[in-house]
């Protein structure tokens, strides 16, 4: 490893070091320390270790295997094919046996990222068809899960919504830590299969001449991040953009899109990302508090609108 690569991995460490001490310490009250600690902040930071680099993970590995820049499972609809599976789950007692989850919000995942594959079977995926379908998927999977809302537990909506936008809060230790070990099991087999995925950088044309099955792989891909999109929806709501704005601050950070190195980028920078936009939405909001999700979409929003113009300007030839 260069000098400069060790330089850089040490520069992101270092922000994700100083992140999680702002989110342990900032506005921590000292008479109160080790209980706050131990039952809010640890599990919070854990949770938001967790699902920001698996969402990052998710991100990467969608717009490789896609040939999308744009793609990520909040653009896809995932998140909230997630978010409706959680719903009609919850109702009907699909839970696991662990974290209080249920399986509806994989399955839910799952459903709405094969609908858009079978839909652009025929189709490119180079082209912004998939974005604009997954945009379609996400607007009815939220209007299914608003009139759920509204039909099962009309008391319940406000909750419901806070959840929906991102809410950290009440994930226990436990589940915080599951959440941190399925993320980096999925990245750990992402990593070792890295020479695959650096096969898609060639094109969707030329994978199995290096010996890649595209269509193996993709399965395998697609199955790994609904798990993971389920756990972490089903676990604090949507929280959207951390996918699509990471691995490319990750890209350009690194130069490269090679993903030996861009795996535990992104995973470290989600992480880190995600655990400082909680420590900003806990401390800007008190005595009330700011779900997660608003302060990620204030600014992956406006990213997303710069990286789909510069797209369609490089497309033409503008610069």
């Amino acid at each position: 490893m260069s000098r400069e690569l060790k330089k850089k991995y040490a520069l992101v460490i270092t922000a994700l070091i100083i992140s999680a001490l702002l989110s342990l310490f900032l506005r921590l009250d000292f008479s109160n320390a080790s209980l706050i600690l131990k039952e809010l902040r640890v599990p919070r930071l854990l949770t938001a270790f967790g699902v920001g680099s698996a969402l990052s993970i998710a991100g990467l590995m969608l717009q490789t295997t896609l040939a999308n820049p744009l793609a990520e499972p909040y653009t896809l609809g995932i998140a909230s094919g997630a978010a409706l599976g959680a719903a009609i789950g919850s109702s009907l007692g699909l839970k696991l046996p662990f974290m209080g989850l249920n399986f509806g919000a994989v399955l839910g995942a799952v459903m709405v990222l094969l609908i858009l594959l079978r839909l652009t079977a025929q189709g490119s995926r180079k082209s912004d068809s998939m974005i604009l379908l997954g945009i379609m998927v996400s607007l009815t999977c939220a209007s299914l899960l608003s009139i759920w809302m509204v039909l099962s537990d009309p008391v319940g909506v406000q909750s419901v919504t806070f959840w929906l936008l991102g809410d950290l809060s009440r994930v226990g230790l436990g589940a915080g830590a599951t959440l941190c070990f399925a993320s980096a099991l999925v990245t750990s087999w992402f990593w070792f299969q890295y020479r695959k995925y650096d096969a898609f950088l060639m094109g969707e044309g030329l994978v199995e001449s290096f010996g890649v099955s595209y269509q193996t792989t993709l399965r395998i891909t697609v199955v790994l991040i609904s798990l993971l999109v389920g756990l972490c929806v089903s676990a604090v709501g949507m929280i959207g953009f951390v996918g699509l704005i990471v691995p490319h601050l990750v890209r350009r950070f690194l130069g490269s899109s090679r993903h030996f190195h861009m795996i535990p980028m992104s995973f470290l920078g989600g992480a880190s990302i995600l655990i400082l936009s909680d420590a900003m939405a806990h401390a800007v909001g008190e005595p009330r508090e700011l779900p997660v999700g608003a302060v990620t979409a204030l600014v992956g929003a406006p990213a997303f609108i710069y990286l789909f113009i510069h797209r369609k300007r490089s497309e033409v030839g503008v610069e």
